[in-house]
């Protein structure tokens, strides 16, 4: 029971929501940090989002978290805006103060922060299997630190047109293409410095195939998955057959509900406690 008046609250809005367990791992992190906070989760449709986000207004919730449909938007509702979020149009993370909301993705800067433990990004050649809403969270990301190519491959390249130009017109980034990845055959991947899956190919299907060709990759590329479930994808064993250095979605997952933490209450996020609290969640 809370000593307090009136409880610090954060919370996860999106539709559908069964079976993420952001709320399960948030509230590790709080007990981890001494933190009197609770984080709730609210199934919310489209319909009923402009209502959802006006009562955490009033009701004081220093953070929210966004699952699909509302990542992009939300934007008409934020007072102010994160660069990356601006550029890419998804915020998955709010911090409300006195009443503003400030809207941030974390998804493109865990990822980024985890590129950096290996080497710096600025200059790298990336290539982005996916044009949804992480791939376009990630290049935001990457782009605005300097990231010196950036190539996406999705079914539909005109998908992702408008956001090419505006990642060179807007960001330090010189060259951004779109390339077509067809289903009946294999694309070579043979000149990325980093090789990041964005699409939904992997979770719960462990053994499911990207259409691309890893005769070409090499040791020094390094490959990030986003499939959290299980962490241990066909593309994340293939990388590190082939020597590579990866970076999981667990991992991933963790991090970007890590730097939501921090942004929230600005205390360190205990990330160790975060994986214990995920693993147990999912079974892992």
């Amino acid at each position: 029971m809370t000593r307090e008046p009136q409880q610090d609250v954060c919370c996860l809005m999106g539709e559908p929501i069964a079976g993420n367990p952001t709320q399960y791992m948030l509230e590790k992190a709080f007990e981890a940090a001494r933190l009197d906070w609770r984080f709730l989760t609210f199934e919310v449709p489209a319909l009923d989002f402009e209502g959802a986000l006006r009562g955490a207004r009033i009701f004081g919730f220093h953070g929210i978290m966004l699952a699909p449909p509302h990542r992009s938007s939300v934007i008409p509702y934020l007072q102010e805006i994160g660069e990356a979020a601006r550029i890419s149009g998804q915020v998955n993370c709010i911090k409300q103060n006195e009443g503003r909301f400030s809207g941030y993705n974390t998804e493109g800067r865990a990822l980024r922060q985890l590129l950096e433990q290996t080497g710096a990004v600025k200059g790298l050649r990336v290539t982005i299997v996916g044009a949804g809403r992480i791939a376009r969270a990630i290049a935001a990301e990457l782009a605005i630190v300097g990231a010196g190519e950036i190539c996406f491959l999705c079914r539909r390249p005109e998908k992702i047109e408008q956001l090419t130009k505006t990642l060179v017109e807007q960001t330090p980034l010189t060259s951004c293409r779109a390339e077509e990845l067809a289903a009946d055959s294999l694309f070579a991947i043979d000149n990325a410095q980093v090789l990041i899956n964005a699409t939904p190919v992997g979770p719960n299907q462990p053994n499911e195939h990207l259409p691309l060709d890893f005769d070409g990759l090499e040791k020094h590329t390094i490959v990030a998955d986003v499939a959290f479930n299980p962490p241990q994808t066909h593309l994340v064993k293939q990388a590190q057959a082939c020597g590579c250095r990866t970076v999981d979605g667990l991992t991933l997952l963790i991090e970007q509900a890590a730097l939501a933490f921090e942004i929230w209450t600005g205390a360190n996020a205990d990330r160790q406690a975060m994986r214990e609290a995920v693993e147990e969640f999912l079974v892992l």
